[in-house]
């Protein structure tokens, strides 16, 4: 990933150079559901690229958040129109919740649990790893995240998750 503190030092050479597909975000989200392209093909000329990052920047509008991260364009495995992604929060270095992230159906499967247990000691007290699974069937880390400010999944119940919080810090 490349970060931009600055919007005005973006610089699409280092984007070019580091990746042939890639994705536009901002420190917490992309544009999904609108129609900004899903991924930007290294091929873009300087004109298009600014047009994209001033496109971004108003549908972020005072949601904007940080700086522009450049991301590397990932072909996710769909089930209809919907990736297969899950979210694991980490509390105390223990797996607290694993859940369907991206509307998924049921059927589909869990990121490896070895691939899972090997994350849940990094140096955060209460933190998020996002798992998605690959077209090609291997599963990839897509995002970490600060547990405070990450969101629970659609599903997720939330009555539960916070009795898990207490549960789990007062040990």
């Amino acid at each position: 990933m490349l970060v931009y503190d600055d919007v005005s030092k973006v610089d699409l050479k280092e984007i070019k150079n580091t990746f042939s597909q890639f994705i536009i975000k901002d420190y917490v989200k992309s544009v999904k559901g609108t129609d900004f392209p899903k991924y930007i093909s290294s091929d873009i000329d300087e004109d298009g690229f600014n047009r994209l990052i001033k496109k971004f920047l108003n549908y972020r509008g005072k949601l904007y958040t940080g700086g522009i991260c450049i991301k590397e364009y990932l072909d996710l495995k769909l089930h209809g129109n919907k990736t297969n992604e899950y979210r694991v929060f980490y509390m105390n270095n223990q797996i607290a919740t694993v859940s369907r992230n991206s509307g998924q159906p049921c059927y589909t499967s869990e990121p490896p649990k070895e691939f899972i247990e090997k994350y849940r000691n990094l140096p955060s007290p209460f933190y998020t790893v996002d798992y998605a699974e690959l077209s090609d069937g291997t599963w990839k880390i897509i995002e970490a995240g600060d547990g405070q400010v990450s969101g629970l999944s659609d599903n997720q119940d939330i009555h539960n998750f916070y009795r898990l919080i207490s549960v789990i810090f007062e040990r």
